[in-house]
């Protein structure tokens, strides 16, 4: 028979050395890794509300510019001039109509059995702007577009 003796050093502090758990450090660090994730998140979320803002700020500035172009270009005849006024929200549009002149060589090459191309009809450009404040400074989207007119026939005495 064989007798077996078994012999353990106990230190003061062995009973805490072997028990499974996490130190103080641990705990720290894992609460900062924590943190920064967190603060990653949420300034991620920020962001995307920041920029939703915006988005939302241009889509109005869009769908307002379209409106008054769209007014403009209703009318049956366009007169050179400006014209500007204020939208809900804090918008502010202007609206410039002119006619556009095209270089003599090009009426040449457009109509060349006719002495002026623009005897038929008038090219008027038609700018549109729509401004706003964001932030610190102002915003701006601004359309353009070109119409055709026409030429206003006089009527003939009898």
């Amino acid at each position: 028979m064989h007798l077996f003796v078994r012999f353990v050093l106990r230190t003061p502090n062995s009973e805490l050395r072997t028990a499974q758990g996490f130190t103080l450090l641990e705990i720290m660090v894992a609460l900062a890794i924590l943190a920064t994730g967190i603060v990653s998140v949420l300034e991620l979320f920020g962001g995307s509300l920041r920029l939703s803002s915006k988005s939302s700020q241009r889509t109005q500035a869009v769908i307002y510019a379209q409106n008054v172009m769209d007014r403009i270009l209703a009318k049956e005849r366009l007169e050179d001039g400006a014209d500007s006024g204020e939208l809900p929200g804090g918008y502010q549009w202007q609206a410039r109509v002119q006619e556009v002149h095209p270089p003599d060589e090009d009426t040449k090459r457009l109509q060349p059995n006719s002495q002026n191309a623009t005897d038929l009809f008038h090219l008027k450009e038609i700018e549109v702007g729509v401004f706003w404040s964001e932030g610190l400074g102002q915003q701006s989207y601004i359309l353009r577009s070109l119409r055709t007119q026409p030429e206003q026939l006089q009527p003939q005495a009898p």
